[in-house]
């Protein structure tokens, strides 16, 4: 492979988000006197961006409350969204080796790019980034392949020369539409099963694996 830009999806990948996000979509849910959840339940409804997440915490029965829940939930996690969220193990040392090696670094992801940034500054690695798309940039969500079409046009590069490291089968998806190479990571929120259907080029448990993949 000759790789000269890694892609990285953000939650589940790079941080681990699932306890801000329930407690926000459970303080919101809580406001609104709607049932709240277990904390893994909301957890496994993360990946799709936060329409689906918001739509998946009411159900059926409540989704004519969609709107204010959104709106509402919205506002809750932009206030709370660094409160534990963390980086993985390991990703500041592939970031840094990354950095290294002169590779470009970019960020395709289905959460908004002000809490993106707000998440990677707090956690100390936002200037690592040269481009960071999220949803709106694009008309259509992953697994179409618009987000890393458009990633790759604004910094020149071939979809060949790049690598999407996401934790979903959404992501590889997305990537092998794209053109790229695909590697899953194994410790975030999808589970292994799916990973494995989506056939990925890569798979990793640790993301410190991926210094060995590039070196």
């Amino acid at each position: 492979m000759n790789i000269k830009t890694v892609i990285f999806d953000l939650d589940g990948t790079l941080i681990d988000s699932r306890k801000d996000i329930a407690v926000a979509a459970n303080k919101t849910l809580s406001e609104l006197n709607l049932p709240t959840l277990p904390e893994d339940t909301i957890a496994s409804f993360i990946g799709g961006g936060v329409d689906i997440l918001v739509k998946r915490c009411l159900g059926e029965q409540n989704m004519h409350r969609f709107d204010e829940v959104l709106q509402n939930y919205k506002n809750n996690y932009g206030q709370s969204c660094t409160v534990y969220t963390t980086l993985y193990p390991g990703v500041k040392e592939v970031l840094a080796f990354l950095k290294k090696r002169e590779m470009e670094i970019a960020l395709a992801t289905n959460k908004v790019i002000s809490l993106s940034e707000k998440i990677l500054e707090h956690l100390g690695v936002r200037n690592y980034f040269s481009v960071m798309l999220g949803p709106e940039h694009v008309k259509n969500r992953k697994p179409n392949p618009e987000i890393i079409n458009v990633l790759l046009e604004k910094i020149n590069t071939k979809p060949e020369e790049a690598l999407y490291v996401g934790d979903s089968e959404l992501d590889i998806l997305c990537g092998k539409n794209a053109g790229t190479h695909t590697c899953a990571v194994t410790y975030g929120i999808a589970s292994i099963e799916s990973i494995i259907e989506a056939d990925p080029d890569f798979i990793i448990t640790d993301l410190k694996k991926l210094i060995l993949l590039l070196a």
